[in-house]
């Protein structure tokens, strides 16, 4: 795709106008992102913002880092092709961020800040008394970020490719060294920052788009009348030929991928690690919960209104329909106004990048250095390790983006990344925080039956059976987990007061590393010396 196949399917010349501003966007947010970098003092800053992030700073940093690539670009590339049914989906964005912070967030939080964990696969090591269950969770993370990583800088460079006329391979690399600068730099500081003002311009940028592209096509109605004379099944909740009829394990995995798959994202639970209080989490749930039905129904719809717009996809640049928003922004916008909301979607993409990027190099550095390599590294050792590994696997990732099995298309690569993740974490998340029976060997299994039926069954089952792949996976992976759990051996006491601990969450447990005498006294050094020596540690 270059502006000149752009330029040809709108049917005019692309302003210099929109490059100028994506190209000033990505100037300001690098800078943004290199004035949090000077707010870190210590390892806690970097990894999880010194855990006083406020509640308005917290929520929009969840709903942007959650809608990426895989919603901005691939949710009206959804809407196009699958109308009315791709609107299974969208109440996940709202209930997302409900469950993340209404069931996990006050449990996680004071579980993680009593133990002094920073990343979600630490939280593992203790909550299952394994460093071997932590092992294993920061490998399969780290494949499903990796992947998750592709679909955002794919997103990324296909959109500031078709923009501004460079080679899809240039975009690729300037858009990621933006990414990679200021999220090395700022860590979790400079990614809340950043995704904040991202947030807000994300709203902004819709709010002005949706009722202008609705109009177009003459409203409401005139939008389900159009689709309805592409296909009688397209203004349906069935889709297109009335296929999701009669396939019912289809249409909850296409929900339940995002209503419960949030509770299995570490970008996006780690957030529920960094927020500073009680007060705050009260509020998130609201804030998020509006932030996401706004933006999922909004994507989503105007997926559908594009293909109102251009019935045929020979009518969008390169025949794709992940080109729907930038048609809709450059041929229903005047310049200026098409250049803020085209900046609206690479802030949405960039959000998600560096939350995912934040994550991958955590894990390898605290996780993976720190925890298995070097045990004894200070915490400046561990700080250079992580942004080092931050950076060659932003790379890594960034090259891995022309392999051909990445090519299929953004959503579906969101779907795989999201269904190796989400159904081998959530059961260890969820049951790790409110069951205090889950056990190391089932923690393993669940990681296991999770992250594989998650891979395969989009490959090889799903259009067989007609069970989507994430339904397929969580409900695996959940069986796996308490079966295998009810069959070994139950915790050590020290983890049965330790969930204890993280449920009786009340306002005077805010911040800092106050202790609270219900019984557990350890630090993270003693619990760590309590597992590690255990004669069934593995």
């Amino acid at each position: 795709m270059s502006i000149n196949d752009l330029e040809a399917a709108i049917g005019f010349e692309i302003p210099l106008i929109i490059p100028i501003i994506l190209i000033l966007y990505m100037a300001a947010m690098l800078l943004i992102g290199l004035w949090a970098a000077k707010k870190v003092k210590n390892a806690e800053d970097w990894f999880v913002g010194g855990r006083e992030m406020g509640p308005w700073i917290t929520a929009l940093a969840h709903g942007s880092s959650s809608v990426g690539g895989g919603m901005y670009i691939a949710a009206p590339q959804f809407g196009w092709e699958g109308g009315a049914s791709s609107l299974w989906a969208a109440p996940g964005d709202v209930f997302g961020p409900l469950l993340n912070f209404g069931i996990i967030a006050r449990r996680m939080r004071r579980y993680t800040e009593h133990t002094k964990s920073l990343t979600i696969p630490d939280f593992f090591g203790h909550r299952y008394y394994s460093r071997g269950v932590k092992l294993l969770s920061v490998i399969i993370l780290l494949v499903a970020m990796v992947i998750s990583l592709i679909v955002e800088y794919l997103a990324m460079g296909l959109l500031l490719a078709c923009i501004t006329g460079w080679s899809f391979e240039v975009s690729l690399v300037v858009s990621c060294g933006v990414i990679l600068i200021y999220t090395g730099a700022g860590g979790y500081l400079a990614v809340a920052y950043t995704d904040f003002i991202q947030s807000l311009l994300m709203i902004v940028g819709l709010a002005i788009l949706i009722p202008v592209s609705l109009a177009s096509v003459g409203g409401f109605t005139g939008m389900n009348a159009g689709l309805y004379a592409i296909n009688p099944g397209l203004p349906t909740m069935w889709g297109e030929d009335f296929m999701l009829k009669g396939a019912p394990l289809m249409i909850a995995g296409t929900a339940l991928v995002y209503f419960v798959g949030y509770m299995g994202q570490p970008h996006l639970v780690i957030k529920t690690v960094a927020i500073k209080d009680e007060k705050s989490i009260r509020l998130v749930p609201l804030i998020g919960g509006i932030f996401g039905f706004f933006l999922s129904f909004g994507l989503y719809m105007l997926g559908m209104v594009g293909r109102v717009a251009f019935p045929d996809v020979s009518m969008l640049p390169g025949g794709s329909a992940e080109y729907v928003l930038p048609m809709l922004a450059l041929t229903k916008l005047p310049p200026v106004l098409a250049g803020l909301l085209l900046a609206c979607a690479c802030s949405a993409i960039m959000s998600t990048a560096s939350a995912l990027l934040l994550v991958v190099g955590s894990s390898a550095g605290s996780d993976l250095y720190h925890g298995f390599i070097n045990k004894n590294a200070s915490e400046a050792q561990v700080m250079k390790v992580t942004k080092l590994a931050t950076y060659i696997l932003g790379v890594v990732s960034m090259v891995l983006c022309f392999l051909p099995m990445f090519q299929v298309g953004i959503y579906q690569v969101t779907w795989v990344a999201w269904s190796i993740l989400s159904p081998a974490f959530i059961p260890l998340i969820v049951g790790g925080l409110y069951w205090k029976r889950g056990t190391k060997e089932g923690a393993y299994a669940s990681l296991i039956v999770g992250s594989v039926v998650g891979f395969s069954w989009y490959y090889l089952l799903q259009e067989k059976t007609q069970i989507h792949t994430f339904f397929a996976a969580l409900v695996l992976a959940i069986v796996a987990y308490i079966i295998v759990s009810l069959m070994t051996k139950k915790p050590p006491q020290d983890v049965d007061n330790l969930v204890d601990y993280a449920k009786k969450f009340e306002d005077t447990d805010t911040g800092g590393s106050r202790t609270v005498n219900i019984g557990v006294q350890m630090s993270r050094e003693q619990f760590e010396a309590v597992i590690g020596a255990s004669p069934a540690m593995a």
